[in-house]
């Protein structure tokens, strides 16, 4: 009796993506207030994995409508072999609580991908080389450019696939073969000059606890038409022995209609007592920022 011996071959592709989005829920409303306080910025960081790196990471555009500009992404290789990527656009939709999912391009109520195009769709990038990709916006000189837009340009690796051998040969061989590949996401944000960006508010300011977790959530609605680029922290300060800290600085972003939550998780050494909080949200633009207080307890 003859046998049939069948060798599969199957692929597993393998993608990291380069960009992140923040997300919670809170219930309660605070106490806010608005005041002058000194504002404190840091430097944007690039995109960087496995040897390479690509630069700039998002774009914060303010063409007037009719305006074309020009911009240039740097992908760079320090690794020891040449890496290929392909270009693409896509388009990016939020719910209420900012959890982003991916559509068609030209399909998002915000869509930047119809008035955006990018030269080169593919290039390699040989060991120690730094590659250029360049994206134009053109800017509709009408009702419709006078909006707000965003998309997101994705880098991602591609990766030959390569002939497998089994290490065995016996009757009912299976081969699997995992190529690990790599994406970036630069985030494109255009504000026309004339949508408002300075009507971001606090909408609930809690504290919570959860098992030996303590932490601090601020929720902010922007209800504005234009897409605010926001910096958030802490200032907690104990009651017993008037000691002061600041809590992490957030920066985030925060697109017209939508509202975004963040988790603060207090330090664990603490001491025990009653504490005044005072969230911050200062957004650029403004001369202003939003400020809520709450008091809690540490027991």
């Amino acid at each position: 009796m003859n046998r049939f011996f069948t060798f599969f071959t199957f692929y597993v592709l393998v993608s990291s993506v380069v960009f992140a989005q923040t997300d919670s829920a809170i219930t309660t409303l605070p106490d806010t207030s608005k005041t002058n306080i000194q504002k404190t910025r840091s430097s944007n960081e690039d995109f960087q994995t496995k040897g390479i790196s690509v630069s700039p990471s998002h774009f914060h555009l303010t063409q007037k409508p009719g305006e074309v500009k020009t911009y240039k992404i740097s992908v760079k290789n320090d690794t020891e072999s040449a890496k290929q990527f392909k270009v693409n656009i896509y388009d990016f939709d939020m719910n209420g609580k900012g959890k982003s999912s991916f559509i068609q391009p030209g399909q998002g109520k915000f869509s930047l991908s119809r008035w955006l195009n990018i030269s080169p769709t593919f290039i390699e990038v040989k060991p120690g080389e730094k590659k250029e990709v360049k994206f134009t916006v053109s800017v509709p000189n009408d009702e419709k450019g006078n909006k707000s837009a965003w998309s997101i340009i994705m880098i991602e690796q591609e990766e030959p696939r390569k002939t497998l051998e089994p290490a065995s040969k016996s009757e009912n061989t299976v081969a699997l073969g995992v190529i690990p590949t790599f994406a970036f996401g630069v985030f494109i944000y255009q504000n026309p000059p004339n949508v408002v960006t300075n009507n971001v508010e606090i909408t609930n300011f809690q504290f919570l606890e959860k098992d030996t977790t303590k932490s601090i959530v601020i929720e902010a609605a922007n209800k504005g038409d234009g897409i605010a680029y926001c910096t958030s922290y802490i200032d907690l300060t104990n009651l017993s022995n008037g000691k002061q800290q600041r809590v992490t600085v957030k920066k985030f972003t925060i697109l017209p209609e939508l509202v975004r939550d963040f988790t603060f998780i207090l330090p664990n050494y603490l001491e025990k007592g009653k504490y005044l909080a005072i969230g911050v949200l200062d957004y650029e633009n403004s001369e202003e920022i939003q400020a809520a207080k709450l008091n809690f307890e540490i027991k």
